[in-house]
């Protein structure tokens, strides 16, 4: 059955509420509401969405004490603090769905592993998935279509010293209709013990805490990590509400959820974007009309502006299932994600948009406003992590964002979809920029080498010379092949801190081009970077005739990096690029305006 939570809600709702709400903000939730309501009410497909709970254990390892009880106890916490935080937003107790078994207790599953608990780690996550989807299947359950949390028993307490120690998978991801959330089990863990100051602990990781403190960050935990299994990606809080309501539960609102209990700070809470995208979500909405259906959807007219606290991202979109909510991240370190201001906006009747996104704080690097359209189905154009189509490079400065990078981009891809329908005319063609113009001639040109010279073909009347216009003796690429003067997939002009270049090479790690010179050129300069909208991070190398004569260290998303070599006498360069760290993804590098000189 279902965990009743009206009776908390309406108990609870007023510790949560965040100040009065902006007259602009409740219409905003009035008019998604509506919405919402007349596609869940045309045609109807009610269906009670639960979440399915998994208790994992190593073979040699007994569940954790009082365990049923304990996480009956963490999921009806968590539980009501979703739907107080839906509620205060005029939402109503909208919230997860749980199955109690007839003890009343939460009806969870029972897995162990076929391994010691050494063997297990932080990345024995699909292993213990496996486990775990495996006593699933057994009642019919398909896991790869519902939202699962799995209790990892992965955790060591000494109760004589005092010392707490977890190896758990810790992490999760899922959309509107399928996720999976890794927690960590422990004896100490239990919401009824948030208020205490006493007794401390010693954890391998937060070090000397409160037992009070140590479910602020683990109950707080599950709390997050579900959002991420629910499709909620990172975010930040606003300082206005960082100093009124507390941490954004979506940022680090994962280790101060009940802070406030203890009199240390005012504890976390849901971001209203994420909140309205929530509610559309099944487990939330009690509908499972067109689950299945992916967001189609076509964004248009888009306008960015740069105000004293907000950049203000409009435009159009439209989609089926319709769209009912957009989102817009503004991420000042671009795929992050942690530090993210969020705003939102619902669209009009013709699915026009005006989305204030709050200015982030300066990280010295080219940021990423990010689109997020949201339908009244649940599906979303981007779920828990930092990815979206829609999405556009920004710089801080000062305080300040400047969109101009934003701008640019988006000039040059309207470019590009016109020429696509059409030749230019000689008049459009002699409006554009030279730099824009150059940009245009080379997206145009066929993207390869073939008939290309090699440099040390080239006469000597050339004092310099694009590499992408010469033609490499070997290249290979680590993701979507080789490409000249434009990134994969589409293709696109390359954009590197949010600035336009005319020539390059596409260099995804691990990468390499070679070029045989002949021991005719002297020098080689340009600049190196990371495409924009992709993290890396990347390291760029050069080598002569088998000498590496260049490094440029571990590159990260940002601003492009210059180098300049010497090449005198050398017969074969090569360029490389090589994955920087273990957890390096997005690894678009880009060799940005490299030129030969004599």
């Amino acid at each position: 059955m279902l965990v009743s939570v009206v009776q908390s809600v309406m108990v609870c709702a007023g510790a949560e509420t965040p100040g009065t709400l902006t007259p602009e903000t409740c219409a905003d939730v009035k008019r998604a509401k509506a919405l919402l309501s007349g596609w869940e009410n045309h045609d109807p497909q009610k269906g009670q969405r639960f979440l399915r709970v998994v208790y994992w254990t190593p073979v040699d390892t007994e569940p954790a004490p009082q365990y049923r009880e304990r996480l009956t106890r963490v999921m009806k916490f968590v539980q009501n603090f979703y739907a107080r935080q839906m509620a205060a937003y005029g939402l109503g107790p909208r919230t997860i769905g749980l199955e109690l078994a007839e003890d009343g207790l939460l009806k969870l599953r029972l897995a162990r592993g076929t391994k010691p608990f050494d063997s297990y780690g932080g990345k024995s996550g699909k292993e213990v998935r496996e486990d775990c989807g495996a006593v699933l299947k057994a009642e019919g359950i398909d896991p790869d279509s519902e939202t699962v949390v799995i209790f990892c028993n992965l955790s060591r307490w000494d109760p004589d010293k005092r010392t707490m120690r977890q190896t758990s998978p810790y992490y999760a991801a899922g959309t509107h209709h399928h996720g999976t959330a890794w927690q960590v089990d422990s004896p100490l863990l239990d919401p009824d013990l948030l208020p205490k100051t006493e007794p401390m602990l010693h954890d391998g990781q937060y070090g000397n805490i409160s037992v009070g403190r140590y479910n602020s960050i683990f109950v707080g935990g599950v709390a997050h990590e579900l959002g991420h299994a629910l499709g909620l990606p990172h975010c930040t809080e606003t300082p206005a509400e960082k100093s009124t309501r507390g941490t954004a539960l979506m940022g680090s609102g994962n280790r101060t959820l009940g802070e406030d209990l203890r009199r240390e700070g005012l504890g976390s809470f849901l971001t209203l974007p994420h909140a309205l995208k929530l509610a559309s979500h099944p487990q939330f909405s009690g509908s499972v009309k067109r689950m299945t259906n992916r967001a189609d959807v076509t964004w248009g007219d888009w306008s960015f502006k740069a105000a004293e606290k907000n950049i203000v991202v409009s435009g159009c979109v439209t989609g089926q299932p319709p769209v009912y909510l957009v989102i817009g991240y503004a991420d000042p370190e671009g795929r992050g994600d942690y530090h993210s201001t969020v705003g939102c906006a619902v669209p009009d009747a013709e699915g026009r948009f005006v989305v204030p996104i709050p200015n982030p704080q300066d990280h010295g690097k080219t940021g990423e406003i990010r689109m997020v359209a949201v339908c009244a189905n649940g599906a979303a154009t981007a779920y828990a992590y930092a990815e979206s189509r829609a999405s556009f490079p920004f710089r801080m400065r000062a305080g300040l964002a400047d969109v101009s990078p934003a701008r640019m981009k988006l000039e040059l891809g309207g470019l590009m979809a016109k020429v696509r329908s059409g030749p230019l005319s000689p008049k459009e063609i002699e409006a554009l920029q030279p730099l824009t113009r150059e940009i245009l001639r080379r997206q145009l040109a066929a993207d390869s080498a073939a008939g290309k010279p090699q440099p040390q073909d080239v006469v000597a009347t050339n004092a310099s010379l694009a590499l992408s216009d010469c033609c490499p003796s070997s290249a290979s690429t680590g993701w979507q092949g080789v490409h000249y003067d434009r990134l994969a997939e589409n293709g696109g002009p390359l954009m590197c801190g949010g600035e336009a270049f005319v020539s390059g090479l596409y260099a995804h790690a691990p990468s390499s081009y070679v070029y045989q010179l002949g021991k005719r050129w002297k020098n080689l300069a340009g600049r190196c970077g990371l495409a924009d909208g992709h993290a890396g991070p990347v390291e760029f190398i050069l080598v002569a005739d088998g000498r590496e004569v260049w490094r440029s260290g571990t590159v990260q998303a940002g601003a492009a990096k210059p180098f300049s070599v010497s090449l005198a006498e050398v017969d074969r360069l090569e360029l490389k690029t090589a994955v920087a760290t273990q957890n390096s993804s997005g690894t678009w590098g880009l060799w940005l305006d490299p030129v030969l000189g004599r």
